[in-house]
């Protein structure tokens, strides 16, 4: 079966979002913890902690119940965090 005309299967892309979210929970984390201690304590740096879960939270969910949008917009979630970080650090410091 194949997915978005890709050439891979279904379980292939609910995989591929499944272990971007679970991996950008650490990244992020690390990230904010990094962030935290170089620029000081910004509100905008919760979106790091608070998205990854939210976005791993869907990818396994999505993965188990086979449901690609579920999943897909784990990834989304995974990708967009740190731009929306940064994006909302702006906002706060001026």
């Amino acid at each position: 079966m194949e997915f978005f005309g890709g050439g891979y299967g279904l379980e292939r892309f609910l995989t591929r979002c499944f272990y971007l979210s679970l991996g950008s929970v650490l990244v992020y984390w690390c990230a904010a913890v990094f962030f935290i201690k170089e620029e000081g304590w910004h509100f905008s740096f919760l979106v790091c902690g608070v998205l990854p879960p939210i976005a791993a939270y869907l990818a396994v969910r999505g993965k188990r119940e086979i449901r690609a949008g579920m999943a897909a917009t784990a990834g989304v979630l995974a990708l967009v965090t740190l731009p929306l970080t940064f994006a909302l650090a702006s906002l706060e410091g001026s």
